[in-house]
């Protein structure tokens, strides 16, 4: 007995040490250094310091026990640290959507609508845009995959009829010259916002000017009473967030996991929820996307970066679609 736990005791809190360890090495140089050069010094030298810890001090339950007790009083400051609305703000992010609502009016301030020539070469553009509840009809979802399989980015755009569209997504705060990590979203270093945009904006921005993006447009199968819900799940997040800024998590509260904590959304139990790039197949097997065609013929027919980078900007909504049912037909 005393043998196995020799064993059993090592085996189970050196992988927990080392989790902590690493996790903290992070927190110090992102959330204490911010980054700089000299934070990887200091978190190398936390990292080795707690190796040499655990090398030179048996039995391993004793170093152990004072990395608890250091880890508990380090995420007493982490929890400390307070989102916030006023940084120095990538232009496509500066500014916060925030929704009026007067019945079954719902007026979107701030809603973003940029001509870009490059990322870094556009022309910022906010509107105010009014959709009437009564109008809904429907709603898209587009993913947008990179060269990481398991990762995408999902976002809704709600179909209103003779009011138009509007494209929410889900996305981290970014600052200027900041650009996305998922290392990075693990600790305190990214707020989470909710944009309000012209669907031409947020398509264009991935698929003719970011590199490597592929965006897919799937039609929702939903009913217009839960579509009409979430959206005003939506409503009251961009709201909230306006008045209270909260952070952005790679798990916890990402573009996803986001979406699924809204009240009236059910939480999937599944994987692709986490690893995304797989989330398209999984609502194509829950019958949320069309099942008259085999996941994979839909995903050919759904591409879409061909077909927005030369659609015209009068009718860029109803033009891809027309383009992509004509895809779909021509098969």
């Amino acid at each position: 007995m005393e043998v196995l736990l020799d064993w059993i005791v090592p085996a189970f809190l050196l992988p927990c040490a080392a989790l902590i360890v690493i996790w903290m090495a992070g927190a110090i140089y992102f959330d204490i250094c911010f980054g700089a050069r000299w934070g990887r010094w200091l978190a190398a030298s936390w990292v080795i310091g707690v190796v040499l810890l655990f090398a030179l001090w048996q039995p391993l339950w004793q170093p152990f026990a004072v990395l608890i007790g250091i880890l508990a009083l380090f995420l007493c400051w982490w929890y400390s640290q307070k989102p916030s609305n006023s940084r120095d703000w990538d232009v496509a992010q500066t500014v916060l959507p925030r929704a009026v609502r007067e019945g079954d009016v719902i007026t979107i301030e701030n809603l973003r609508n940029f001509d870009y020539r490059s990322l870094a070469d556009c022309t910022p553009r906010y509107e105010t845009r009014t959709y009437q509840l009564a109008n809904l009809r429907g709603a898209d979802v587009i993913f947008f995959n990179w060269e990481f399989a398991l990762m995408c980015h999902p976002v809704l755009v709600f179909d209103f009829g003779p009011d138009g569209r509007i494209c929410l997504s889900i996305e981290a705060r970014l600052c200027k010259g900041q650009h996305y990590s998922v290392v990075r979203s693990f600790y305190r270093q990214q707020e989470i916002i909710f944009v309000a945009a012209d669907e031409r904006d947020i398509i264009l921005r991935r698929t003719k000017h970011s590199q490597g993006q592929k965006a897919h447009l799937y039609r929702l199968s939903a009913s217009v009473e839960e579509l009409r819900q979430v959206f005003l799940d939506y409503v009251d997040a961009i709201n909230r967030l306006h008045d209270t800024p909260q952070w952005y998590h790679a798990v916890c509260a990402n573009c996803t996991t986001s979406f699924y904590h809204l009240p009236s959304t059910q939480w999937r139990c599944d994987w692709r929820v986490i690893a995304n790039g797989r989330l398209d197949a999984a609502l194509h097997e829950a019958g949320r996307l069309d099942r008259t065609i085999p996941f994979p013929e839909l995903r050919l027919c759904a591409y879409l970066n061909d077909i927005a980078n030369d659609a015209p900007e009068e009718g860029f909504g109803d033009h891809i679609r027309r383009e992509l049912e004509r895809r779909r037909h021509e098969r």
